[in-house]
């Protein structure tokens, strides 16, 4: 069995998870999670598909409808007969800000987190300082969203809804950043945010997007949380990294799929500097497309071809590939859910030993 190297330090190399796994039990899930060396939220969808990353963190909302595979959908008449309400929900929490219990409604519900109060547990019971959660971004959250029975109208064509996502979204991030605080817990939480390959800054509804998620990292930040975005897809990464200034504090990418682009077209001093102010990269190095690929995982090979990387984005500054290779957040590519409990023993397995060889590097 796979156990958890010594705890790091706050900004040495680590493990961690993205979320979701295929455990059929809680328990399994968090033993799990807690052999990384930051243990993270489970997301068990194959108890629940309320347990996918959309539906988890749209819950709530009114007229929210999810299939088996968690595909999101709104009944936009049940909705408009119960926003009302529900905005003033919302309100009542963010004109409360200040007052600490003001977002618990907002907490993830047990019908949509079977892991969520018995994480918290754990990590109280074993004095666990740090942990790392995740919730779906409001961009992804508000594009993948998808009207019932509307001929591929866009959530856009109902005022009111794209806001009222968002501001669900932040308010359940708060919720759960909060909870943790509570128990002296330093909180490292995921933006997961897939659906920005799609980003497009001609369109002025992505800027608005950037603006708002902007916010989010703001606000997050004031509660005392350590923010990340996760994109397992290309994108404009100069946008992201640009985020900096506005509390980003770690960039999870698909190392395979991602790490050259983010490092291309002169790009790479923009990433040292995000790196040089405080910023962190999440490196998802175990590629997890295929179960196939899992089983004749060669880690070392996997390593050799990040230096390799680091070092064509920096063939002079020997120093800075090892700094990288010494604070990086090590992760899989993407969430475990698709993928056999044997499949993600050999993550742990893979993990676990890649970051011995970016410690020995």
């Amino acid at each position: 069995m796979t156990t958890a190297l010594k705890s790091p330090q706050p900004n040495e190399a680590c493990t961690t998870g993205i979320g979701s796994l295929p455990h059929h039990n809680v328990d399994a899930a968090l033993e799990f999670s807690f052999r990384m060396d930051v243990p993270f939220l489970p997301q068990i969808p194959i108890r629940n598909p309320w347990e996918y990353m959309i539906a988890q963190g749209l819950e709530g909302l009114p007229g929210l409808e999810a299939d088996h595979e968690g595909n999101v959908s709104l009944n936009v008449p049940l909705w408009e007969s119960r926003t009302a309400a529900f905005r003033d929900q919302l309100e009542s929490a963010f004109e409360t800000m200040a007052e600490p219990q003001s977002f618990e409604r907002f907490e993830l519900h047990p019908s949509v987190s079977s892991s969520w109060q018995a994480f918290l547990f754990e990590l109280e019971e074993r004095g666990i300082k740090r942990a790392k959660i995740q919730i779906v971004g409001p961009m992804t959250a508000q594009w993948a969203l998808r009207l019932k029975d509307s001929a591929g109208q866009s959530i856009d064509t109902v005022p009111g809804l794209s806001s009222q996502i968002y501001r669900l979204v932040l308010a359940r991030a708060i919720a759960m950043v909060r909870r943790l605080k509570s128990l002296g817990i330093e909180p490292l939480i995921y933006l997961d945010e897939p659906g920005l390959y799609g980003l497009s800054l001609a369109n002025p509804k992505h800027l608005l997007g950037i603006s708002e998620l902007k916010i989010m990292l703001q606000t997050l930040k004031q509660e005392g949380a350590i923010t990340g975005i996760h994109c397992c897809s290309n994108t404009n990464w100069d946008v992201l990294l640009g985020f900096a200034s506005s509390g980003l504090n770690i960039l999870s990418i698909d190392t395979a799929l991602s790490l050259e682009s983010l490092l291309s077209e002169g790009r790479s001093q923009k990433v040292a500097a995000f790196l040089e102010n405080g910023g962190r990269l999440s490196l998802g190095v175990i590629p997890t497309a295929r179960s196939s690929a899992l089983r004749s995982l060669k880690c070392e090979t996997l390593f050799e071809d990040l230096v390799a990387t680091l070092i064509q984005a920096w063939p002079n500054e020997p120093k800075r590939v090892q700094t990288i290779l010494s604070t990086s957040i090590y992760t899989p590519a993407c969430g475990l859910a698709f993928h056999s409990v044997d499949d993600a023993e050999l993550v742990l397995d893979a993990l676990s030993e890649f970051r011995k060889l970016a410690g020995s590097r």
